[in-house]
C-alpha cells in the first residue's frame, strides 16, 4: 500500500487535473493553455513546493517541452504549407489515382494520406486532403458508379466515404503514432525516448492500424451511410487547372520522406555505436529539428522558388501557417508546465509507487490515463502531453520498460472515441455533410479502432522485445 504522503500527492494531482478539465469543458471555456498553467501552479503549491520552486517547475517544464517540440511543429507546418501551395500534393493525388479501379483507389488514397499526414497534424492534414478527396470522389462517382450510385455488383456506395474512410484512418494512425506530430514528439521529449526509435516502432504499427481502420472499414461504412457534402464546398474544393508547370513526382515525395530517413539513420548510428566523421555528420543531420529544417529548405528551393514563388508571397504563406499553429504551441507549453510540476512535486513518483503495488502494466496504464484525459478534454494533443508528465516517473522507475513503447501507448490512448468535445469530429461531420449519428458510426469508430488495435500492437511488440 502506498504511504500516506503518496496518497495525499495522488489526491492533489487528481483534483488538480479534474479542475483543469472543468476549466476547459464547463461554460467557463478557459483556453487550455491558461487552464494548464493555472492547474500547474495550483497543484505545485498544494503539493508543498515552495512558491519560487513552483514557478521554476512551470517555466522549466514549458520551456523544455517547447524547446524541441515547438521547433519541430513549426518546421513541419511550414513544410506542409509549401507542399500544398506548390501543387506537390495535387501531383501525388493525380499520379496515385490515375487509371485505378474501385478496389484499388482506397489503397491509393491511404498512401496519399500517409504522405500528406507525415509533416502535418490532424486538422491541417484533413484540410489539405479535402480538395483531393472530393475531386477523387467525384471521379469515382462519374466513372466507376452507375447513375444510381451503385458499383459493378449492384451495391449502393458513397464515393465520399469510400475515399474518406481510408484517409481518416491513415491520418488518425499517423497522428497518434509517428513523429514529427506534436503529440508523440512531445511525449518522446518528456519520456527521454529516442525519436528515431519511436518512428521505427510507430510507423509499422501505424501501417497496421491504417489498413484495418481504413481499408477494412471503408466498404462497410461507405455502403451503410450516404452523406452529401455541401455542394458549394465540393465546388470550392474541386481541383482547378494550374497554369504553372506542376512539380515532378520525385521532387514532391523527397521533402516528405527525407526527414524520416535522416532521423532513422541517426538512430541506427546511435544504436550500433558507429564512430567517425560520417557518423558524426549523420548524427547531426538526423536530429529531428535539423532533419525537418533540411526538408523545408529542399521544399522551398525545389518546389517554391522553382515554381516562381518569391519573397513576400512565400513569407506570407509561412506567416499564415505559423499563425495557424500558435494555439497548439501554447497548449504544448502549458502541458509541459503541468508535466514539470507533476514530476518536481513528487506526484508522478507517487503514481509509480501505487501502480507498482497494484501490478498494472505501465503500457496499459499510460493508455488508460491518456484515454481518460482525451474523453474529458477532447484534444489528443492535450491528452498525450498531460499523460506523459504523469507517467514519466513510472518510466524512470522501470528499467526494463522501453520508453518508445510508452510513447506509442500514450498516442493510442489519446485518440480514443472522439465525440462532441473534439474539434476534428466537427470538422469531419460538417465537411462530409454527416449527421451526428453518421459521425459517431464512422469517424468515432475509425479512431477507436486505431486506438484499441494500436494498443494491442504495442503490447505485442513489448512481449517480443
Amino acid at each position: 500500500m502506498a504511504p500516506s504522503s503518496d496518497v495525499g500527492l495522488l489526491i492533489t494531482g487528481f483534483v488538480g487535473i479534474v479542475i483543469v478539465v472543468l476549466l476547459i469543458t464547463t461554460p467557463l471555456k478557459v483556453h487550455p493553455f491558461l487552464a494548464l498553467v493555472i492547474g500547474a501552479l495550483g497543484i505545485g503549491l498544494v503539493a508543498g513546493e515552495a512558491p519560487a520552486a513552483v514557478v521554476k517547475s512551470v517555466t522549466t517544464g514549458a520551456g523544455g517541452t517547447l524547446g524541441q517540440t515547438g521547433l519541430i511543429l513549426v518546421f513541419g507546418t511550414i513544410l506542409g504549407t509549401v507542399l500544398a501551395e506548390s501543387g506537390a500534393i495535387r501531383r501525388l493525388a493525380t499520379v496515385l489515382t490515375r487509371g485505378r479501379s474501385l478496389r484499388t483507389i482506397p489503397w491509393m488514397v491511404s498512401l496519399l494520406a500517409l504522405i500528406v499526414a507525415l509533416p502535418l497534424f490532424f486538422e491541417v492534414a484533413l484540410a489539405v486532403l479535402l480538395p483531393l478527396l472530393f475531386s477523387i470522389a467525384r471521379e469515382v462517382e462519374t466513372s466507376l458508379l452507375d447513375s444510381e450510385g451503385r458499383d459493378a455488383r449492384g451495391r449502393r456506395t458513397s464515393p465520399y466515404l469510400l475515399v474518406g474512410v481510408p484517409a481518416l484512418g491513415t491520418v488518425a494512425s499517423v497522428h497518434a503514432l509517428v513523429p514529427p506530430h506534436p503529440g508523440p514528439t512531445a511525449a518522446a521529449t518528456a519520456l527521454h525516448a529516442d525519436v528515431g526509435t519511436v518512428i521505427a516502432y510507430g510507423l509499422p504499427i501505424a501501417v497496421i492500424t491504417m489498413v484495418v481502420s481504413g481499408q477494412f472499414l471503408a466498404g462497410p461504412i461507405a455502403r451503410r451511410m450516404f452523406p452529401v457534402p455541401p455542394p458549394r464546398l465540393v465546388e470550392q474544393f474541386a481541383l482547378k487547372a494550374d497554369d504553372r508547370i506542376p512539380p515532378g513526382i520525385v521532387l514532391s515525395v523527397v521533402p516528405v520522406v527525407l526527414p524520416l530517413i535522416l532521423v532513422v539513420g541517426q538512430s541506427v548510428v546511435t544504436v550500433t555505436g558507429r564512430h567517425g566523421s560520417w557518423a558524426d555528420a549523420l548524427g547531426f543531420v538526423g536530429q529531428p529539428v535539423v532533419a525537418l529544417l533540411i526538408a523545408v529548405l529542399v521544399a522551398v528551393v525545389g518546389l517554391a522558388w522553382a515554381r516562381g514563388v518569391r519573397g513576400q508571397q512565400l513569407k506570407g504563406q509561412v506567416d499564415d501557417s505559423i499563425a495557424a499553429i500558435a494555439p497548439i504551441l501554447l497548449i504544448i507549453g502549458g502541458g509541459g508546465a503541468l508535466s514539470g510540476v507533476m514530476v518536481d512535486s513528487g506526484i508522478g513518483r507517487a503514481i509509480a509507487h501505487l501502480t507498482h503495488g497494484l501490478g498494472i502494466s505501465p503500457l496499459i496504464l499510460a493508455w488508460v490515463i491518456a484515454a481518460l484525459i482525451r474523453l474529458s478534454v477532447g484534444s489528443a494533443t492535450v491528452a498525450i502531453i498531460t499523460a506523459s508528465g504523469i507517467v514519466a516517473p513510472i518510466v524512470a522507475d522501470s528499467p526494463g520498460l522501453h520508453p518508445a513503447l510508452v510513447v506509442l501507448a500514450l498516442g493510442c490512448g489519446s485518440i480514443i472515441f472522439p465525440h462532441i468535445n473534439n474539434a476534428a469530429s466537427w470538422q469531419v461531420k460538417e465537411s462530409f455533410g454527416m449527421t451526428l449519428k453518421d459521425m459517431f458510426q464512422s469517424f468515432t469508430v475509425i479512431e477507436t479502432t486505431v486506438s484499441v488495435l494500436g494498443l494491442g500492437c504495442v503490447l505485442a511488440a513489448s512481449a517480443l522485445l
